[in-house]
């Protein structure tokens, strides 16, 4: 993410938290954020379900943005996607390949609670929940090193929230395990595989702060002593995700309906 896409990254922040929209950075800035190398052109945020609108309203506005007007034959919303579509997404300066992107919180971060107003300035400064940070706290996010993603962004002048790193790993997990099987689920476990490598391994992940399942379950990953189709259903055991099978048997709740 250089240094112009950082801007960018504040700039939609800002916008969004004008409108009164709580916004959490997502995506490949995320993960660049926290270290990941990625070549993907997204600017994307979580945002509460019913600020969907108000949340596209505000990024119309953004200068430089443009609306997507072909949503069917789109890559950023193509059926041939290995990972979920945004709920909403504009093209910077039109170009077909540098998106901002907007995902509700039930299709992403439906397990923590409701994003609220202590993401919006000025209370994200100062009361922001210990899930989160700015994207600017140099005592949680990485430095830019060669050969890894972007790095803790360099101006604290916009607020700018992002999840830590243990956070956004058991994310991935759930999503991996809800959306496994199916085609945007694909990538699930490469995400699980980037964190492990790029962030844990460098000493930026404190997985002891996974909660239970998820720490046994990303340990046991880590190990790879387990083939990893037993390893998953397993972990969709945990979750209460699967039917009958060769490794377990759950009652398939939804995903709305976790909260372990």
């Amino acid at each position: 993410m250089p240094n112009l896409s950082q801007s960018l990254v504040a700039s939609f922040a800002r916008a969004l938290n004008a409108n009164k929209v709580p916004c959490v950075l997502w995506g490949h800035c995320l993960l660049g954020l926290h270290g990941v190398p990625s070549i993907v052109g997204s600017i994307d945020f979580v945002i509460p379900d019913d600020c969907l609108e108000a949340g596209a309203q505000a990024l119309a506005r953004c200068i430089g943005l443009v609306p997507c007007t072909a949503p069917q034959s789109c890559v950023a919303t193509s059926q041939e996607r290995h990972s979920q579509p945004p709920a909403y997404h504009a093209h910077v300066d039109g170009d077909a390949e540098l998106t901002a992107g907007l995902y509700v919180q039930s299709e992403t971060l439906w397990f923590l609670p409701p994003l609220d107003h202590l993401l919006l300035p000025p209370s994200c400064e100062r009361d922001l929940p210990p899930y989160f940070a700015l994207a600017s706290d140099r005592a949680v996010f990485p430095p830019w090193r060669p050969g890894r993603g972007s790095g803790v962004l360099k101006s604290a002048a916009d607020a700018v929230v992002a999840h830590k790193s243990h956070v956004l790993l058991e994310a991935y997990m759930r999503l991996f395990a809800r959306d496994q099987g199916k085609r945007v689920g694909s990538i699930g476990i490469s995400m699980i595989a980037y964190m492990h490598l790029y962030v844990d391994t460098d000493g930026f992940s404190d997985v002891n702060l996974l909660p239970e399942p998820f720490r046994t379950s990303y340990r046991e990953f880590h190990e790879g002593k387990k083939p990893i189709r037993q390893w998953t259903w397993e972990l969709k055991d945990a979750l209460r995700l699967v039917g009958d099978g060769p490794y377990g048997k759950g009652v398939g709740l939804n995903s709305s309906e976790l909260h372990i």
